[in-house]
């Protein structure tokens, strides 16, 4: 079955990533259900954006820019690796934001006017 849209394509690969273990669902202190990378899984996502990034011949990060424009074309695997920087950003930030510290990101997404001033 081919899929034809992002919502529909989105959704396929986070349920591959539920069912090989690369998330899990957490709730979130508002009460809504969140996807978090384990960390076996954030191992799994930063190989896979290299290769990605290597066969495609582009840069996640500009997907990732592209997807929240809402102007990436909807091709599985430009909109995978669109979906796995952003998710290997967030994590990134999430495990950040609670104190711990991590090494060199294989990507990272910059915010336009917080990001310069915070680093």
């Amino acid at each position: 079955m081919e899929l034809q849209n992002k919502d529909e394509i989105r959704n396929e690969i986070l349920q591959t990533w539920l069912r090989s273990a690369w998330v899990y669902p957490f709730e979130g202190s508002d009460g809504k259900s969140y996807l978090r990378l384990t960390p076996g899984g954030r191992l799994k996502i930063r190989r896979r954006i290299g290769e990605l990034e290597n066969s495609l011949g582009v840069e996640g990060e500009e997907l990732a820019k592209q997807e929240e424009a809402g102007t990436l074309p909807v091709e599985r695997d430009h909109l995978e690796l669109a979906v796995m920087v952003q998710a290997y950003d967030s994590e990134r930030r999430f495990i950040r934001s609670q104190g711990s510290v991590l090494g060199t990101p294989a990507v990272e997404l910059q915010e336009d006017e917080s990001a310069e001033g915070s680093e």
